[in-house]
């Protein structure tokens, strides 16, 4: 989790830090993190993309740590305005199309960005977005109640814990839940827990929003042109699992899928399994 002087970039009024390494010229890689995250997740494969000549960049998305916050986390911490920001970044440091990477609303980020600009990605590799209306819109049963066990088991007790200022609580009833471990966060080590909890306080409106957000089939339907990496956990949550088979049968062309072993939710990106496998990926369309 290294810092690796980060620069700054203006976006929408903001200032959003982030890490670029590699060269103008070679080919863009954008990195996108997930909930309880920022630019520093991606350090492995920051290194280890731009020894193989790509350009890597890694943002802290608005209201992620070391950023400033500016507005209301509520209101502006949204898919929609996560993704402006993505495209406004894009466009600012010239790097379209670029390869789009995406952790968990992350990968739910870049998708919406790619949705609406998608001259703007020549990939994309998305790790289990949570794209709720999926499971909420779903005439399968099965698919419905997962989504409110969600909510019931979750979101709501995790948010009620925030809002109580116990964003610690919050944060641990989160992750027992996407690592399907029970006490998974009292277990890690206490830096490992100081670098989660520096992005607790915008979890309550990322859940928020992951829920609100309104993008369905049909949206995904319309990108035809990206091809697509999906990314499961072999022991990621059901609920997480059923959303990628739903994306997956429902993206046009070019979609691929793997499934990293013995990782859940939000421990993909430890190993090298991942990276090879997007390496291989980036090679068929370089």
């Amino acid at each position: 989790m290294s810092n690796n002087n980060p620069k700054v970039i203006e976006i929408g009024g903001r200032q959003l830090h982030y890490v670029d390494q590699g060269e103008e010229g070679q080919q863009p890689i954008i990195f996108i993190h997930g909930g309880l995250d920022d630019y520093r997740c991606w350090q492995f494969q920051i290194d280890s993309f731009s020894s193989k000549k790509y350009r890597a960049i890694s943002y802290s998305r608005r209201f992620a740590y070391p950023n400033k916050w500016i507005g209301n986390v509520a209101q502006d911490n949204t898919i929609e305005e996560n993704a402006k920001d993505l495209a406004e970044l894009i466009r600012k440091l010239d790097l379209a199309p670029a390869h789009l990477v995406g952790a968990s609303y992350g990968a739910y980020t870049a998708l919406y960005c790619a949705s609406k600009n998608p001259e703007l990605a020549k990939t994309m590799v998305l790790n289990e977005p949570p794209i709720f209306e999926f499971l909420a819109k779903n005439p399968i049963k099965e698919d419905v109640e997962l989504l409110q066990r969600f909510i019931t088991r979750v979101q709501r007790p995790s948010q009620d814990a925030s809002r109580r200022g116990d964003f610690e609580e919050g944060v641990q009833i989160f992750m027992d839940a996407i690592m399907n471990m029970e006490n998974f966060f009292g277990k890690l080590p206490e830096e490992v827990r100081k670098y989660l909890m520096d992005n607790a306080k915008s979890l309550e409106s990322e859940l928020q929003s992951a829920r609100s957000t309104s993008f369905t089939t049909e949206d995904v339907k319309q990108i035809t042109t990206i091809p697509t990496l999906l990314v499961k956990g072999e022991l990621s949550p059901k609920l997480f699992l059923r959303i990628v088979d739903i994306l997956a049968d429902n993206i046009p062309n070019n979609s691929e899928q793997i499934v990293i072993p013995n990782v859940s939710h939000d421990d993909f990106k430890s190993g090298n399994f991942f990276t090879s496998k997007v390496m291989e990926f980036f090679v068929r369309y370089d």
